[in-house]
């Protein structure tokens, strides 16, 4: 179990309270992942050279897509779903893992990442957030990991709130 509530939280700071899951049980987190799986490659990957947004747009407002910086010291959103930033109160299109959240919380994503991205297979974490005036959204999020034309990694993920409808 990942746990971390940073009493110290600057207003734009967001940290959480989490728990590894096995599978998604929100259904735009399983259509990510349906999606993922595939476009997988028999080598046991997905290039992200195959994946399009277009072809899964009815949650895209929920999605994610992350790639290290920094020879993998801090990770960078390339891509935030507005619906997300709308309930975030803020932009995080890229900023870094350590402008977004508090240092624990910062920390734990980035060896979190790293972790998903060397097993090459799906994670997902439910829980809540602390921050932004969220504190009582519960919410599930998927990650996925791709690999880049180059070999370089990137994670696409969902982030949903498991109130929020179909």
């Amino acid at each position: 179990m990942l746990k971390r509530l940073d009493l110290k939280l600057t207003p734009e700071e967001v940290d959480y309270e989490v728990i590894e899951a096995e599978s998604p049980i929100h259904p735009k987190n399983r259509i990510l992942l349906n999606y993922w799986l595939g476009k997988m490659g028999p080598d046991g990957m997905v290039l992200r050279s195959a994946i399009n947004p277009l072809d899964f747009r009815k949650i895209l407002g929920g999605v994610f897509l992350v790639e290290p910086v920094d020879d993998g010291r801090d990770l960078v959103y390339r891509l935030v779903g507005s619906e997300n930033e709308h309930r975030f109160s803020r932009t995080y299109t890229g900023h870094r893992f350590t402008e977004c959240y508090g240092k624990a919380m910062a920390a734990d994503q980035i060896a979190f990442h790293h972790r998903v991205f060397a097993g090459g297979k799906p994670a997902f974490l439910r829980g809540r957030m602390k921050g932004t005036d969220v504190d009582h959204a519960q919410f599930e999020a998927s990650y996925l990991p791709l690999r880049t034309d180059s070999g370089g990694h990137q994670m696409l993920g969902g982030m949903f709130d498991m109130a929020e409808p179909d």
